[in-house]
C-alpha cells in the first residue's frame, strides 16, 4: 500500500473520530490504539528457527517437562 493511501486512510479516520460523540465508542478507539502501538512486533521465523523449536519442544515432552492444561491455564492468568 502506498504511503500517500495511507496517510489518506489516517485522515479519513481522524474525520471520523472528530465526528463521534460517543464516549464508549471513543474509548473503544483509545483501546484499540493504544493496543496497537504497545504491541511488540511479531518476528517471522526461518524455516531452520521453526524446526529447532520443534525439536526442542519434542526433548521437553520425552523429559516431561511439560504442564497440564490446568497449569497452563493459571499460569496464564499471571501474564
Amino acid at each position: 500500500m502506498s504511503q500517500i493511501n495511507i496517510q489518506n486512510r489516517k485522515l479519513i479516520i481522524i474525520e471520523q473520530v472528530i465526528t463521534l460523540n460517543d464516549d464508549e465508542i471513543l474509548k473503544q478507539v483509545e483501546n484499540l490504539i493504544n493496543r496497537s502501538l504497545h504491541k511488540p512486533a511479531l518476528k517471522k521465523l526461518t524455516k531452520q528457527e521453526l524446526v529447532a523449536r520443534a525439536e526442542l519442544s519434542d526433548k521437553d515432552i520425552e523429559n516431561g517437562d511439560v504442564y497440564s492444561q490446568e497449569d497452563a491455564e493459571k499460569l496464564s492468568k499471571n501474564w
